[in-house]
């Protein structure tokens, strides 16, 4: 849109704005007036001015109904000579009240033209034009009806040229505003662009930056997937002593690695105001324990007894994010393990009312480690923070496990705070409100269902050799056997002649990448639109599990692959198709059997043994 057509627009929808405030004024203008002069003529003119006013509307009603439309030539002459006309008819009272009102009159009728002159410049000024059409008829009237006084009405000369030079200097000053003000409003149009120059360029750099960390994202948890695969498998084989601990240093590597990879993205999603967090049922004592059974072996490794402990009045199942609260108390835990060389580990689990009077979990996690000095706790929740360099050096981190966990705990309207005696240990604290599940709905899906299926047919599509093997190796040890798919093409010729349990879907791929072939899959008829599709990808970023959930994906598994979360979670979606396929079957099941569907993930690891 044009400046003229933005300015014509912009000065039609203030004076629509602004009609039933000049009607009103008008109303009392003619009151005024013929308490002053007395007649009809106050009452013709109210009449004509309600005209005029009807004929402005409707002359400005299209510019108002589209503002980004171009104005006409004929457009243009219409709106300034109503304006134009507007403006001669309404100062037109102070005319009358100049020559039949007396002194009285004339000082009234200067106030009309002086008021209507400053209303003028501020709801015209977005248009030059329109502004000289509003304003030269009352400045006529301002400068011609002293001059008038002493040509026709016999004004002394003095008191003529005195409110001649008056009204001059009025419009001197007004002028010198109006200017001001145009220089004005160009500086807040430069700044305005200049904003948005600088809200584009940024938002460039955001989206770059987010480019960034997902091709590196990629890339790096593409060749992590071989080497964590690689160490769980040879961790599952006969190892000499010295093999066994070289094993042990390579899976420690990959866990750093991946926690450092993870800790990056959620703290750029964190300040990029991505992080979102979700409000399901769940059983809490299961993630909280979960957290803890993951740190056990690292405890026992340098002789810490991590303790576990929840108050008989804990609710069972609560609404909130499993994955959040898990991963604050993972951090936390962490933390304390990695800080304490000898003593204990004390999670612990109550309730309490917090600062709203809302109900509250309460998780703590004390240690009899080395503990915090008063000047670090001051900036120990800060970005890529720690101790010191010789923490940094010895314990290794980025620093950043507890600057996320309280950033997790603030997005679910809680807190995280910390108490610490140096040389004696320290008391890390978790406050968040919760609320009851609705249900047993989140107990029942936690029980174990006992299903006897047949072993499962799974097509596999992912284009990268070395990740197939990985794959076939993870999951052959269940009795399941595979159909690999190079690209996304294929797995859509394959869905086409076989029937599959599952179907895990890589990412990229070359010839048809898997959110199409996903998206092609659940647009056919047949089974393919309710089978269990489990994207697989090294694309691990929020908008990338968005994507496939919107394409038709069930479930979504990062790379590098966890085996007990990939069984799990295979498990998990076939596990209602699969229910009824057994409950319609009255006949003995299969001798080859998949393990119990509610296994826990932790249990999988011995059908891969």
């Amino acid at each position: 849109m044009d400046t003229q057509t933005a300015g014509f627009a912009e000065v039609g929808l203030n004076r629509a704005k602004e009609l039933k405030t000049r009607l009103a004024v008008a109303a009392f203008l003619t009151l005024a007036s013929f308490f002053i002069v007395g007649g009809y003529e106050p009452f013709v003119w109210l009449a004509v001015v309600f005209i005029g006013q009807a004929l402005d509307w409707f002359t400005f009603k299209p510019l108002r109904l589209n503002p980004e439309q171009t104005v006409s030539r004929g457009r243009i002459i219409g709106c300034i000579s109503i304006v134009t006309i507007n403006a001669f008819v309404y100062t037109s009272i102070a005319a009358i009240l100049w020559a039949e009102g007396g002194e009285a009159g004339r000082i009234f009728a200067t106030l009309i033209i002086c008021g209507a002159l400053l209303h003028s410049t501020l709801h015209a000024a977005r248009s030059t034009a329109l502004l000289a059409a509003s304003t030269l008829p009352m400045c006529l009237y301002l400068i011609g009806l002293p001059i008038a006084s002493w040509l026709y009405f016999q004004m002394e000369t003095a008191t003529s040229t005195v409110i001649l030079i008056g009204s001059l200097v009025y419009l001197a000053n007004l002028a010198i505003i109006i200017r001001r003000s145009y220089e004005f409003t160009d500086q807040l149009v430069r700044a305005n662009d200049e904003a948005q120059d600088q809200k584009k360029r940024a938002e460039s750099a955001s989206q770059t930056k987010s480019d960034f960390l997902a091709t590196v994202t990629h890339e790096i948890r593409t060749p992590m997937n071989a080497v964590m695969a690689s160490a769980i498998l040879l961790r599952r084989t006969k190892l000499t002593k010295a093999q066994s601990e070289h094993v042990d240093m390579l899976n420690d590597a990959v866990d750093t690695l991946l926690a450092l990879l993870n800790d990056v993205l959620d703290m750029s999603k964190i300040e990029a105001g991505k992080m979102t967090v979700e409000r399901v049922d769940f059983q809490v004592i299961d993630e909280l324990q979960a957290a803890v059974r993951i740190w056990d072996p690292r405890a026992s490794d340098k002789n810490l007894e991590l303790r576990f402990a929840a108050t008989p009045d804990f609710p069972s199942a609560i609404k909130g994010d499993p994955l959040r609260i898990r991963q604050i108390l993972f951090n936390l835990i962490s933390n304390a393990v990695k800080f304490t060389e000898t003593g204990f580990i004390d999670v612990s689990a109550r309730t309490c009312t917090d600062a709203k009077g809302r109900p509250a979990l309460v998780l703590e996690v004390a240690d009899t480690g080395c503990g915090i000095s008063a000047a670090t706790l001051s900036r120990l929740f800060a970005e890529f923070e720690q101790g010191n360099q010789m923490i940094a050096r010895k314990k290794g981190g980025t620093g950043l496990g507890l600057a996320i966990s309280r950033r997790l705990a603030e997005l679910m309207d809680g807190s995280l705070d910390v108490r610490s005696i140096e040389g004696e240990g320290s008391i890390f604290t978790v406050t968040l409100p919760y609320d009851l599940a609705d249900s047993q709905s989140a107990q029942d899906e936690d029980e174990d269902v006992e299903l006897d299926v047949r072993p499962l047919r799974i097509l596999v599509a992912e284009d990268h050799p070395t990740n197939q093997k990985i794959v076939s190796l993870f999951l052959s040890t269940m009795g399941w056997s595979l159909a690999m798919a190079n690209d996304g093409v294929e797995a859509l010729e394959m869905a086409a002649i076989e029937e599959f349990d599952a179907i895990l879907m890589d990412m990229q791929m070359p010839n048809m990448d898997g959110l199409e072939a996903t998206r092609r899959l659940r647009a056919a008829s047949g089974y393919t639109q309710h089978v269990p599709i489990i994207a697989l990808t090294a694309n691990a970023m929020d908008h990338h599990r968005a994507a496939f959930m919107e394409a038709g994906a069930d479930a979504f598994v990062p790379k590098p692959l966890d085996p007990n979360v990939l069984i799990q979670t295979i498990l998990t979606c076939a596990k209602a198709s699969m229910a009824d396929v057994t409950h319609a079957q009255a006949q003995p099941p299969e001798p080859a059997l998949a393990p119990n569907l509610s296994a826990p993930a932790w249990q999988l690891d011995l059908n891969l043994a």
